[in-house]
């Protein structure tokens, strides 16, 4: 009976080892769908400068770190470009209470508000290009564009237990200012204490729709 028992055991062992693995494949979130599957939006460019005071009680960041952090969690929320400057400090100084501005580029839904806006600051905007010696940049062309899920627990930028407050200040403080939705938050903060856990934060951001590839060398074959 001892030995029934034993193989019995050693049976169940094998079985839940080869189990364990597909459950574990099976509960995985499925991957991101295509860009091309989800409904397009008419969106153009919209460039304007964005500040904030970035207060912390827990973790601090050097001048230079705090600009990286934040240009690279924007680059991820798909902000097409960024300049990050980060005053009340210098290169490798802690930031205590910095001033943070940003200028940065993003895609916006094509609205009759937009546009109208657009329009209205078309002269401003021409002005400030012949001062600067560049060339005017026409804003209002639109292109196709989608709500891209984006996870920032996840991907190619980490966030780690110390980035909480910062995660925190910028969705309050700089997201309502662009095309970004939260639809999951999990940032939760306490003062002068390290987060047990890492900060997670779900949106979906509008972003372009990417061109289709050209030149693929299947099709160079069939030529």
């Amino acid at each position: 009976m001892y030995a029934v028992n034993r193989f019995g055991r050693f049976v169940t062992l094998l079985w839940l080892a080869a189990v364990m693995p597909l459950a574990a494949r099976s509960a995985e979130p499925a991957g991101e769908p295509a860009a091309e599957s989800r409904p397009a939006i008419s969106a153009v460019t919209r460039s304007q400068d964005i500040d904030f005071y970035f207060q912390s009680f827990t973790t601090f960041y050097s001048c230079r770190s705090l600009e990286d952090r934040v240009r690279q969690l924007l680059l991820e929320l798909g902000v097409e470009a960024i300049k990050v400057k980060v005053s009340s400090c210098f290169g490798n100084e802690i930031a205590r209470f910095p001033h943070v501005r940003m200028q940065v580029s993003s895609p916006v839904e094509a609205t009759p508000e937009i546009l109208a806006e657009f329009e209205k600051t078309r002269s401003t905007r021409e002005l400030a290009a012949r001062v600067r010696g560049e060339r005017p940049v026409e804003v209002t062309e639109q292109y196709p564009a989608y709500w891209k899920p984006v996870s920032l627990s996840r991907g190619s930028f980490r966030l780690e237990s110390g980035d909480c407050e910062l995660v925190d200040q910028i969705k309050r403080k700089v997201l309502p200012k662009l095309a970004i939705r939260v639809v999951r938050d999990d940032v939760s903060c306490i003062p002068n204490q390290v987060s047990l856990g890492q900060p997670r934060l779900e949106v979906e951001a509008l972003t372009r729709v990417p061109p289709p590839d050209e030149g693929k060398p299947e099709d160079k074959k069939k030529d």
